[in-house]
């Protein structure tokens, strides 16, 4: 078996690339709903939850899938089309 390291491709980079994206947006909303508190007094949360935790867990999640796809980016080898 093999010990090279795998190959990057261009399809592989395109999924790493909306993995991302999908972070920044989970990102961006965690930061929108944030600063339009205080939330809608109708809007009923279930007990022992708030939107500062709600938002808080959502920022560390992004944060950590971000950490992670850098960690298996890294183990892939880049592919240099010309």
């Amino acid at each position: 078996m093999s010990h090279e390291p795998p190959i990057l491709t261009p399809e592989m980079e395109s999924l790493f690339f909306r993995i991302e994206h999908a972070l920044n947006i989970a990102e961006g909303m965690a930061m929108l709903i944030g600063e339009n508190e205080p939330a809608d007094p109708q809007v009923l949360l279930r007990p022992g939850y708030s939107l500062q935790k709600i938002t808080v867990a959502m920022m560390a999640l992004s944060q950590h899938g971000r950490r992670l796809l850098h960690e298996l980016r890294e183990q892939h080898v880049r592919v240099t089309l010309h």
